[in-house]
């Protein structure tokens, strides 16, 4: 039995992984980084959505069509599903989650030519 998927519009689930792991673990690490300094603590969070733009951006990069969007999409969930995970089920983590999920759709697709259909 086939694959109702071609290759070239698969999501590619092991860059998909990577990118949002390495965001989550560039978020910790600046969390850790950052307790001295108090105030500046949060901005961990606004280093994991800039990191998930960034990874969305690079996975995507020689795709064209509704990968691109999927792509986009599955690291953004995937890396707000793993900051939920390590960060518990807060206020601030959940509304974080879902500006990560939007972030990742947004770094994928932004910037991209638009695709005419006939």
């Amino acid at each position: 039995m086939t694959s109702p998927l071609s290759t070239s519009t698969a999501v590619p689930v092991g860059a998909v992984l990577v990118s949002a792991i390495g965001a989550q673990l560039a978020d910790n690490a600046v969390f850790f980084l950052l307790p001295p300094l108090g105030v500046l603590a949060p901005l961990s969070g606004l280093v994991a959505i800039l990191l998930t733009v960034g990874g969305a951006r690079f996975v995507t990069r020689g795709r064209s069509g509704a990968v691109v969007a999927r792509t986009g999409l599955a690291v953004g969930l995937t890396s707000a599903a793993i900051g939920l995970l390590v960060g518990g089920l807060g206020l601030v983590a959940i509304l974080l989650a879902g500006v990560t999920v939007v972030a990742g759709v947004a770094g994928a697709v932004a910037g991209r030519p638009r695709e005419l259909t006939s």
